[in-house]
């Protein structure tokens, strides 16, 4: 592909870039800059990568106008590299053209079915389910009784969407995602467990992203909802009626217990637990590994167990390390103490 057919379409997609080099130069695909030949385009976000940004063979390079002359490659002018970066590897990368409906699929008669839609081998399509054009559902995927899901959505092999649930436009669901599961809902008389069925659904806007084995319970008696422009890494645990903000992104191995509400913008990190009942402020962010147990009221940047500031909590991290110190000290002041009191009841 010639680079300017890359200058095109970022120009379609209203990116303002300033072009250094020979427009017919072909590239055929993205590459790290270490790695990268003449024919991958690369990219420069980091400062610290400038050593490799010297020594790199690609054939074009994305970075910052003020790095311009830091390299003679072709050259893609541009105020957010990582983001134009992401648009070319989807421009090099695009997805397979849908392929038809496999002839192992079972496709209930009530459903509808939109246009260019690819339906893999032994997919299960349930009653009254609306299926958006240009749709993909990977094999082995079942879509239950009463979904919909929106056009141009990806759904990979193995991907279970329960009954009733609405997915919107361009959502990608990698493979063992479960939607719409089973609520953990019980009650309990004298030591018995008495299961609650769930009787809410799942809603989940557009463009969101949901990793390998992640899975998103119903609501128990009203939905759960994931807001359009998430983003949610493998492993991850929702559970019922919970509802996740707008743009908001949520790392492996994080869990979310019912009925919480996270506001728009924020980032959970790895293994980030959240108890229940509680409230997010919009724009927080909990560094890996924080427990959140009470209502968080304002923006910004929370750490630890209970999460706390990240300020506060590395204050904290910074006296703990001198905890074995202090206590041989205090040892050392006893000793000293009793001698001085042995002293004196001897005088």
């Amino acid at each position: 592909m010639k680079l300017q057919t890359i200058l095109d379409y970022l120009a379609k997609q209203d990116v303002d870039v300033e072009f250094l080099g020979d427009p017919s130069h072909q590239v055929d695909q993205v590459s790290g800059l270490v790695e990268a030949g003449s024919s991958h385009i690369s990219f420069l976000s980091d400062s610290k990568r400038f050593q490799e940004l010297e020594s790199s063979l690609a054939g074009a390079i994305i970075l910052k106008p003020e790095y311009r002359d830091m390299t003679s490659a072709n050259r893609l002018l541009v105020n957010n590299p990582y983001y134009v970066y992401a648009l070319t590897a989807q421009l090099l990368n695009p997805q397979k053209p849908p392929e038809g409906i496999h002839e192992s699929a079972v496709i209930d008669e009530t459903a509808t079915i939109g246009k260019r839609v690819s339906v893999g081998a032994y997919v299960v399509i349930g009653r009254n389910v609306v299926i958006g054009n240009d749709v993909v559902l990977g094999p082995g995927t079942v879509i239950g009784e009463g979904s919909q899901v929106g056009n141009r959505s990806y759904f990979a092999p193995n991907v279970s969407v329960m009954h009733d649930c609405l997915i919107g436009e361009d959502v990608r669901l990698e493979s063992g995602c479960v939607i719409g599961g089973e609520g953990f809902g019980f009650a309990n008389e004298q030591g018995e467990w008495y299961h609650l069925p769930q009787i809410g659904r799942v809603v989940i806007g557009d463009r969101v992203y949901i990793g390998n084995n992640t899975t998103v319970n119903r609501g128990a008696i009203n939905d759960t909802v994931i807001e359009s422009n998430c983003i949610i890494d493998c492993l991850v645990q929702i559970g019922h009626n919970v509802k996740i903000g707008y743009g908001t992104a949520i790392a492996s191995q994080v869990g979310i217990a019912g009925s919480t509400e996270i506001g728009k913008y924020c980032v959970l990190a790895g293994q980030v637990g959240v108890t229940g009942h509680v409230t997010i402020a919009d724009k927080t962010h909990f560094g890996a590994k924080s427990g959140v147990t009470g209502y968080i009221k304002e923006a910004g940047s929370y750490s630890g167990f209970p999460a706390v500031p990240t300020s506060e909590w590395q204050k904290t991290m910074v006296r703990m390390k001198g905890l074995n110190k202090m206590a041989q000290k205090v040892k050392r002041l006893e000793r000293e103490l009793e001698e001085i009191k042995s002293q004196l009841e001897n005088n």
